[in-house]
């Protein structure tokens, strides 16, 4: 059983936070902690506006998210890590090689999909990208 989910990408303010917040919703009522963390973090940033505007637009909120950067503590607190793309594995798998049982893809139900990065990039985008997470998560609340 899982007690805390770690989500990864880069920034820690777009796709990982939209993660997490998808995820903490989904396992209300259960004893799981959600956090995020991003491997060149922008600390302190919120979540972008655009990726905000998305999970407002989906009764969700991410404005209390703040970017930090992923770190030994971080990977060894977590029982399970979702990276958004191959490299964010590759990069937790560099961090902590000892983490290799507990990383995995969000898509990886869906094919190993990666989830391309919206960062300055159009609303379509990061519709796109919020689809791609909506769809991980849901693939992996079966496991949880």
């Amino acid at each position: 059983m899982f007690k805390r989910v770690l989500m990864v990408c880069i920034g820690n303010i777009c796709r990982s936070p939209t993660a997490e917040v998808l995820l903490r919703h989904r396992m209300q009522g259960k004893d799981i902690v959600v956090e995020s963390a991003g491997l060149a973090a922008l600390r302190g940033y919120p979540i972008d506006a655009t990726a905000q505007a998305l999970l407002q637009e989906h009764g969700l909120d991410g404005t209390p998210h703040k970017a930090r950067q992923l770190d030994r503590e971080i990977v060894d607190a977590a029982d399970l890590i979702l990276t958004m793309e191959r490299k964010h594995l590759d990069g937790v798998l560099a961090l902590a090689p000892h983490a290799r049982g507990k990383t995995f893809l969000l898509g990886k139900w869906l094919d190993d999909a990666g989830i391309p990065d919206p960062y300055r990039q159009s609303r379509s985008a990061f519709e796109r990208a919020y689809q791609l997470i909506n769809s991980g998560v849901s693939s992996w609340v079966p496991y949880l």
